[in-house]
């Protein structure tokens, strides 16, 4: 039985339509990012649907695509200085460099994501975050990355998936401020790949992805 189950693993992750069907949901939400409106929306939602679907037509476990709550604790501890990297050390540079060399910078994100900045409740805030980041890596870590480390080296799969990621958040602005905020984007989602592909626990990313954007929004909270 287990050398059934190895067999049918390896098929699957050779199987081309499975890198052309990941590509084209790539695409088909990054262009969805750069439209307004409920257009906007479909940048997160055809991924969502796509993986729900897919898991289902081809008979895969939850565990098989990264669902390992019981793991998290200790994928967390194993990678603790990757989350203190990101959750601490990243955000605060971010904001500090925001702060004293692009004044405009913080007005921008404020424009860029009012859902979770101008929340008038801790509560509510902490749910929406919760919700998106959950979303973000399912789509990102357990879909994208995933998917494309089956056809190329994870190292190329994290650095594709995190382009994306960072360019799908995507707002008008001056160039300079918007480089500065995909690139910042790009650095944190580095991080929740390294973490969810040494852990393949996406718990173990999300959790980390929370803790990172909660930072961010509160030393704006506090310093703005």
């Amino acid at each position: 039985m287990a050398l059934n189950a190895d067999k049918k693993s390896i098929q699957v992750k050779s199987n081309k339509q499975i890198f052309i069907e990941t590509l084209i949901i790539m695409v088909i939400s990054l262009l969805f990012s750069f439209t307004t409106g409920g257009l906007k929306g479909l940048a997160q939602i055809a991924p969502i649907v796509y993986f729900l679907i897919e898991r289902r037509r081809r008979n895969r476990t939850w565990s098989e695509v990264g669902f390992k709550f019981r793991n998290t604790l200790r994928d967390i501890k194993n990678n603790w200085y990757w989350v203190l990297i990101v959750v601490i050390g990243f955000q605060l540079l971010i904001i500090l460099v925001g702060k004293f060399l692009l004044p405009d910078y913080i007005g921008y994100v404020k424009e860029r994501v009012p859902m979770v900045i101008s929340t008038s409740t801790i509560t509510s805030m902490i749910i929406t975050i919760i919700i998106g980041a959950f979303l973000e890596e399912i789509a990102f870590r357990s879909l994208f990355q995933e998917r494309l480390s089956w056809f190329i080296k994870p190292t190329f799969s994290i650095f594709v998936t995190s382009i994306v990621f960072g360019f799908m958040h995507f707002a008008k602005g001056l160039p300079i401020i918007v480089s500065f905020d995909i690139f910042g984007i790009i650095i944190d989602s580095i991080v929740y790949g390294i973490i969810y592909n040494k852990t393949k626990n996406i718990f173990a990313s999300w959790a980390t992805h929370c803790l990172a954007d909660i930072m961010a929004v509160i030393l704006i909270l506090i310093l703005f």
